[in-house]
């Protein structure tokens, strides 16, 4: 099998209420069929806010009302392709804590390229490995800790599934 090499680097938004994450339900890539973070890659000449609080809006329909920039953490990502090829990511992550306004989201309008399938309020004590990316899994991590890892976390995704 051969072993192909990608690096990608998002910013994502940590959006808590009563215990409750805001996630996304994820249909491409790595952590396609789990819960993961809104956000992802900016666009051309983007900053960093501006790319979270679109990402955010495309994933979920809320507006981006407050932003707190928590940290960077990072992935080490190994999964099957659907050529039964490997892939490894190394999967950077700009975290910010995120303060939505009002309490439902727009109606999320689907373009080619979404990676995501509408967005979920779920509790914390639902996040697992297996329903959860490591974003996700962090994130919880984060909320009770208040704390990022400086060194790198692994994920092996082709066992998982």
């Amino acid at each position: 099998m051969e072993e192909k090499f990608y690096r990608h680097i998002g910013v994502y938004g940590i959006c808590m209420v009563n215990e409750k994450i805001l996630v996304i339900r994820k249909s491409l890539g790595p952590y396609s069929g789990q819960f993961d973070l809104p956000g992802g890659r900016l666009e051309v000449s983007e900053s960093l806010e501006q790319g979270l609080k679109r990402e955010f809006n495309e994933e979920t329909g809320f507006k981006v009302k407050e932003l707190n920039n928590i940290g960077v953490c990072d992935f080490s990502v190994l999964w099957t392709l659907q050529d039964d090829s490997t892939e490894f990511v190394h999967h950077i992550a700009i975290l910010y804590e995120v303060i939505v306004a009002g309490i439902i989201g727009e109606a999320v309008v689907q373009f080619d390229g979404q990676d995501s399938n509408g967005y979920d309020w779920i509790s914390i004590d639902e996040v697992t490995p297996i329903n959860s990316s490591p974003l996700v899994q962090q994130a919880i991590e984060w909320f009770r800790t208040k704390t990022i890892p400086v060194s790198r976390s692994s994920y092996d995704y082709r066992s998982v599934r």
